[in-house]
C-alpha cells in the first residue's frame, strides 16, 4: 500500500511517498486554495506532484494545508487532487490540524503554526476544538514571516534599521521602493514576497535589533493568540515552524513570563505525520 503525505504553506509543500520498501520525499510549490485558483491548483499538482511521481500507484493521500480549513476551499483542493488522482482515497485536512497531530499525536495540548501565516488551537487528541479567527497577513500573522517581513520593510523605508542590516538587504534584494510596492499591490501572493523578507531573521539571528524585533513578534503572538485561549495556561504548548525552532529561548522566555509551557518546537512536521499515519 502507498500514501502520500503533504504538509503546505502558502510558500511550499512538503511531500513524501511511503511504501513498505522506502519513502520518498520532494517539494512542489505551496497549494493554498485562498490564493490560487482550481485551474492553478491543478496545474501545480500535475507539473510539482504527478510528474515527480512517474505514474506511481498510490492509495491514499492526506492532505495538510493552509487554507484547507474553510470547506468551501477544501472542495476546490479536493476537486484538483482528484483530476491529477482519480484513483485515490482522498484526506485533506487544515495545517493547523496537521500541526497540531505533528506535535502531540494523540495526546491534548495546544498547538502553534509560525510560517509564513501563524496560527493556533487547542486539541484533544484527535480534533481541533478551539480555534482562534485567522485573520490573515494584513490583519493578524503574529510571529509569523509576513508579519516581521512587514516589519522589516517598516524599518528600512523609514530608516530606523542598523546600516548593516540595510545594507545586507540591498545585497539580496531589489529594494527600490517602486518595485516593492509594484509586487505587494499589483502581483498575487503578496503574503509570500512580504515574508520573503523575514529570511534575513535567520542570517542575522544574533543581532541585537533583530532579536528585540523577534521578541516583540513573540510577546504579540502570546498575548493575541495564545491568551485567546484559557488552556494556554493549563496545557502543554506546541510550536511548529522555523521561526520558532531558530528563536526557541526567546520563545520560551516570552510564554513563561506569562506562565505558559513551551514542551515542544516541531522544525518539519512530515517526519512526524509520517509516523502517525503509519504506526
Amino acid at each position: 500500500m502507498s500514501i502520500l503525505i503533504a504538509d503546505s504553506g502558502s510558500t511550499k509543500t512538503e511531500w513524501v511517498l511511503v511504501n513498505k520498501e522506502s519513502k520518498e520525499f520532494f517539494k512542489s510549490d505551496g497549494l493554498n486554495p485562498y490564493f490560487r485558483t482550481h485551474g492553478q491548483l491543478s496545474e501545480a499538482i500535475k507539473n510539482g506532484v504527478k510528474n515527480s511521481l512517474k505514474n506511481a500507484q498510490i492509495d491514499e493521500i492526506f492532505f495538510y494545508g493552509s487554507g484547507s480549513g474553510n470547506e468551501s476551499r477544501k472542495a476546490i483542493l479536493q476537486n484538483a487532487i482528484r483530476e491529477n488522482f482519480p484513483e485515490s482515497e482522498i484526506h485533506i485536512e487544515s495545517d493547523m490540524l496537521g500541526a497540531a497531530i505533528a506535535c502531540f499525536g494523540k495526546k491534548e495540548g495546544v498547538a502553534c503554526i509560525m510560517g509564513t501565516g501563524s496560527n493556533s488551537c487547542v486539541y484533544d487528541g484527535e480534533k481541533i476544538v478551539k480555534s482562534i479567527p485567522s485573520l490573515g497577513f494584513v490583519f493578524g500573522d503574529e510571529g509569523s514571516g509576513g508579519y516581521f517581513g512587514k516589519r522589516i520593510l517598516n524599518a528600512y523605508y523609514y530608516k530606523t534599521m542598523p546600516e548593516d542590516l540595510r545594507n545586507a538587504l540591498e545585497e539580496t534584494s531589489d529594494m527600490s521602493l517602486e518595485s516593492v510596492l509594484h509586487k505587494i499591490y499589483e502581483e498575487p501572493q503578496a503574503n509570500r514576497f512580504v515574508a520573503s523578507f523575514s529570511k534575513i531573521l535567520g542570517d542575522y539571528r544574533d543581532h541585537p535589533f533583530i532579536k528585540n524585533m523577534v521578541r516583540k513578534g513573540f510577546e504579540a503572538f502570546a498575548d493575541k493568540q495564545l491568551g485567546y485561549f484559557k488552556e494556554s495556561k493549563e496545557k502543554e504548548i506546541g510550536f511548529v515552524g522555523s521561526i520558532a525552532s531558530v528563536y526557541q529561548e526567546i520563545l520560551e522566555e516570552v510564554l513563561s513570563e506569562r506562565g505558559m509551557d513551551l514542551s515542544i518546537v516541531v522544525r518539519k512536521p512530515l517526519d512526524r505525520l509520517v509516523d502517525f499515519h503509519t504506526s
